[in-house]
């Protein structure tokens, strides 16, 4: 019977002689890729490095990327059949250009002894960056379309570019959503007119950055992307740690700012929203510079900050003309409980406001200590190869073509049994006809992301009886569990199907979680739905149809939710989560456009749910829908309503309501005759579309940056892009009580901070009554509301 504590404290009593996963046998396969022979895993070792730090072994790491025809070259800007795990050892690799990335790649080294790619002192004087993951073609555009680039990772690695006397980027990073730079190092130029930078990205819409340390540079990192979740990320040294350059919504947790001159420079009139928590500043100059914004778009530069540190600094907060904002302390502390720029809605607005002294309510349950919870990803670094269960030594087969169900659910009852094993998901696609039952006590581990769960089959397909492809524990089951870098997907016309069903509860000391009872976690652990190969998804099989109304494809409804997390479940993290059903055929050049069709994004029920960096696209009647939980922390989740709507409109293909689900009546939210529009709201929206975020009856809800985007209808952007403003629909964003509903109680306690919403007249709709309309907000190319607060209160909102 295994023991209350968890695994990761067990580790250290095993005794490892090198990292797992050099040692494990890689039986991994590209199922769909027609060369039988693809390696998906590769040792840099293998392809000539050296590591000894004089080599120059440029060459070999670019062929150990590049192996197997990979797309990465003019035209190919995506595809999913050709995954690769690139191992770099402990050792230094001296390079003297770019390494360049390519679409689908995992650069892993050893978290116990970290490789080091050092820059040589004659590096490329054309290479912008030691590793360059989407470079520049000759016509100055990103050789991949950077809000497409999707499922990649780099991981323990340090990245040296002190030897390199003239500007340069360590990682060039245009990425999106499914991606992660993990546990690395940037160690640079402690000579700031080399002008050296950690992380650059200009474009993207991510994503996850998390365990990260930034030594001496220019600029430790230069962020501009859509949005992100950013956390525990240390700074030293830099002259100015963050330069964000543009964005969106960006959430910063648990930084880290020492010996810098400036913190965050966050004054670029194409910053959105930044939301700062749980940080800390030491020995800074000025901790952050804001921006002098059109006094028309007062959404714009919107800033929250909560419980931060600032120690031994002059200025916190000053104005691009240098003018003190908030004050600091030269020789002392100050602890900033809370602080906000924008505008307030509590739940009636808008109101700009400014000042200090905020009593931001902090539900306890929560936190760990003083900070919100927050745990990185479990490596297993401590464990030998022996722990490690391959799913192909149980028989799996992993080529999208044979039945594995009875195999993975061997191989999981097998991983829960036994304190000192891990499930080893060896690159596959793992086709499954009935459900894979994870039990508690089971930990996973997929490689790399080649990793795939895909259901398939006529238990999938009874829309009427829906059915989860995963169960992670039955209802009222206890339990600890750990999942990473598995993606779990459908196959054709499965429109049943519930891609991850989550049940377990995980027992905590008097309800808190503490250092001993931390929640079950899933990281990088994504639900993709077509538009992939091998899915029977793609274009040939689901090509749009924007000129005939209300015609789908049958055969291309593909879920019926993509995750479930249910009433019986609780206290569970989830970190770098994507929930996507495809817009557009990944394997196809021109990214063609497709129609996917999958009912319901994440339902949460259940209590005590951390969501750091997640995102819902494209479902059809919702992509957040949250119904009498308690406890839930979200930062920066981002959404899209899918491009068909509203043709046909919300819920259709889905006509069946389940109301034991709580699905939205769409009648009744769209008070008119035609159910099409909403009389009284700007621009005659159309308002049978999907919810992005849908709360009823629920307690102590905290987002902490938000992204609600609607680009299209009917496959055009006229309605988010013309100068009629914004009208692709009515609303976005219902809170709600249970009235009505078949549940007991109001929503109470909800908290967001930083909403931005593209798209959609209405920003927010409290219990009916359309509260924020996009024009009252004005940012950047979003609308930006700083504070809402369903109950109306305000706490100590004293300016100063």
């Amino acid at each position: 019977m295994r023991g209350t504590l968890p695994f990761w404290l067990l580790a250290a009593s095993l005794v490892r002689a090198s990292f797992w996963m050099e040692d494990v046998a890689h039986q991994g396969i590209a199922a769909f890729n027609p060369d039988e022979t693809y390696p998906v895993f590769r040792n840099v070792r293998d392809y000539g490095a050296k590591g000894d730090g004089s080599t120059d072994d440029t060459a070999a790491i670019n062929a150990a990327i590049s192996a197997g025809n990979r797309c990465g070259g003019y035209g190919c800007v995506g595809t999913t059949i050709s995954p690769a795990i690139v191992y770099f050892p402990p050792g230094t690799y001296l390079i003297t250009s770019p390494i360049i990335g390519l679409f689908y790649t995992q650069m892993i080294g050893d978290p116990n002894d970290i490789a080091v790619i050092k820059g040589a002192s004659t590096f490329t004087r054309d290479g912008k960056a030691l590793l360059d993951a989407d470079p520049y073609l000759s016509n100055g555009k990103l050789n991949f379309i950077s809000t497409n680039v999707f499922f990649r990772q780099v991981r323990n690695i340090m990245f040296d570019t002190t030897a390199i006397p003239r500007e340069i980027w360590a990682v060039h990073w245009p990425s999106a959503q499914a991606t992660v730079i993990h546990n690395c190092v940037f160690r640079l130029s402690p000579n700031f007119e080399d002008s050296h930078t950690g992380i650059y990205m200009e474009e993207g819409s991510g994503g996850m950055l998390t365990d990260l340390v930034f030594y001496g540079g220019k600029y430790g990192a230069q962020f501009g992307s859509q949005q992100y979740t950013v956390r525990n990320l240390t700074f030293s040294g830099s002259q100015t740690a963050i330069l964000q350059i543009w964005n969106w919504g960006f959430t910063y947790k648990s930084l880290s700012i020492n010996d810098c001159e400036i913190g965050l420079n966050m004054s670029s009139p194409d910053v959105g929203s930044v939301t700062l928590l749980d940080s800390s500043f030491a020995n800074v100059g000025t901790a952050i510079i804001v921006g002098r914004y059109n006094s028309s778009a007062t959404g714009l530069g919107s800033l929250m900050i909560q419980n931060v540190k600032y120690t031994n600094v002059p200025t916190v907060m000053e104005d691009l003309d240098g003018n003190a904002v908030l004050a600091g302390n030269a020789t002392g502390a100050v602890f900033e409980h809370g602080y906000a720029k924008g505008n307030l809605y509590s739940p009636e607005g808008p109101f700009v406001f400014q000042g200090r002294d905020i009593a931001f309510d902090q539900p306890s349950v929560l936190k760990l200590d003083d900070q919100y919870y927050e745990r990185s990803k479990p490596q297993y670094e401590n464990y030998p190869a022996s722990s490690f269960l391959s799913a192909r030594n149980y028989h799996a087969m992993g080529n999208g073509i044979t039945d594995d169900t009875q195999a993975l659910n061997v191989l999981f009852q097998a991983a829960a049994s036994s304190s000192t094993s891990i499930a080893f998901l060896d690159a596959g696609f793992y086709l499954v006809t009935d459900t894979v039952y994870i039990p508690a006590n089971a930990r996973i581990v997929g490689e790399g992301l080649a990793a795939v769960i895909m259901g398939a089959g006529e238990k999938f397909s009874d829309v009427s009886n829906p059915y989860p492809v995963i169960q992670i524990g039955q209802p009222g089951e206890t339990g600890y569990i750990e999942m990473s870098d598995v993606i779990v997907s459908t196959q054709g016309p499965t429109a049943g199907a519930i891609a991850i069903q989550y049940n377990l509860k995980t027992p905590t000391l008097g309800g808190k979680v503490t250092a001993d009872t931390p929640p079950s976690g899933l990281w990088d652990v994504h639900v993709r739905i077509g538009g992939f190969g091998g899915s029977k998804l793609q274009v040939a099989d689901c090509p749009i149809t924007p000129n005939i109304t209300n015609i789908i494809e049958p055969a291309c409804i593909a879920g019926y939710m993509s995750m479930h997390i249910t009433p019986s479940a609780g206290n569970l993290y989830m970190e770098n989560n994507w929930l996507w059903v495809a817009d557009h055929d990944i394997e196809d050049w021109n990214q063609t456009r497709i129609d996917v069709f999958v009912g319901r994004g994440l339902l949460m029920e259940g209590s005590n749910i951390w969501l750091v960096g997640n995102a819902v696209e494209h479902h059809a009647l919702y992509q957040y829908q949250l119904v009498n939980v308690t406890g839930v922390w979200m930062g920066q989740i981002q959404t899209e309503t899918p491009y068909y709507q509203p043709n046909p409109q919300a819920p259709y293909p889905f006509t069946q309501v389940n109301t034991d689900l709580y699905d939205p009546d769409f009648i009744a939210d769209c008070p008119t005759t035609s159910a099409s529009t909403v009389d009284l709201l700007p621009g005659d929206p159309p308002c049978a579309m999907a919810w992005a975020l849908r709360i009823l009856a629920s307690k102590d809800v905290m987002v902490f940056g938000a992204g609600l985007y609607s680009f299209f209808n009917n496959y055009s952007t006229n309605c988010s892009t013309n100068s009629a403003g914004e009208n692709c629909q009515a609303r976005i964003f219902s809170v709600q009580d249970g009235t009505g509903t078949g549940l007991a109680g109001s929503t109470t306690g909800l908290q967001v901070y930083n909403l931005n919403t593209i798209g959609s007249v209405s920003m927010l709709t409290n219990k009916g009554e359309d509260m924020a309309i996009w024009n009252q907000t004005i940012a950047t190319y979003a609308s930006t509301v700083g504070i809402f607060r369903n109950d109306g209160t305000n706490g100590s909102l004293a300016t100063s």
